[in-house]
């Protein structure tokens, strides 16, 4: 059984801000310094073998304070980088509103976002990274640090929906999802579990 567990980075001031991150390159807040703390604490008895992460800041500090902790590699993967958010990048909902393409109803929706990535995109990446995993880590306890974005296109592709931009799912910084792999298919144990950080 390869167990994979998912952790969304520490808080960042834009996430403080509500601001769209995509690719730019925003370092943990205290906050989230705090948080990166809190999941080294969680995971350091859980026998973790290897870390992968984005090679964005905000995840890969995350990641290191939890492999200090781990005594385990970590290795900065860019397919595991967030969605390339285009002309959307450091912006608040209310900004992306108020430019002259975007309705409610289009920055709901599964469109391109101008000069940004596609799901398709996100989803090949993805599924090509888990391909890996998969023939690399049976039977090992793996963690991966990403963002919310690169989190659900990742969960989509492990339970088969179909390819969008949004997913059903919500991942709050340093949360933690757990999938195992049992050699046909993916089982989802955890959503977005919060518990580590009270």
């Amino acid at each position: 059984m390869l167990r994979l567990s998912l952790v969304r980075h520490g808080q960042t001031a834009f996430n403080a801000q509500g601001r769209v991150q995509g690719w730019l390159d925003v370092p943990l807040d205290e906050t989230g310094r705090a948080q990166a703390e809190k999941l080294a604490q969680h995971f350091r008895d859980q026998g973790v073998q290897i870390i992968y992460t984005s090679p964005l800041v905000r995840a890969a500090h995350t990641a290191r304070v939890i492999a200090e902790a781990c005594g385990c590699q970590v290795i900065a993967d860019e397919r595991l980088r967030e969605y390339h958010m285009g002309d959307w990048s450091g912006l608040t909902r209310e900004e992306i509103l108020a430019l002259p393409s975007t309705t409610c109803e289009t920055a709901d929706v599964e469109l391109q976002i101008p000069n940004g990535e596609r799901a398709d995109q996100v989803h090949a990446r993805v599924s090509a990274w888990l391909r890996d995993v998969i023939a690399q880590h049976e039977g090992q306890t793996v963690l991966a640090v990403s963002h919310g974005g690169t989190l659900g296109a990742l969960l989509a592709t492990m339970l088969g929906l179909p390819v969008a931009r949004r997913q059903p799912f919500s991942f709050a910084n340093a949360s933690v999802t757990e999938v195992h792999y049992d050699g046909r298919r993916w089982h989802l144990r955890m959503l977005n579990s919060q518990c580590h950080l009270r």
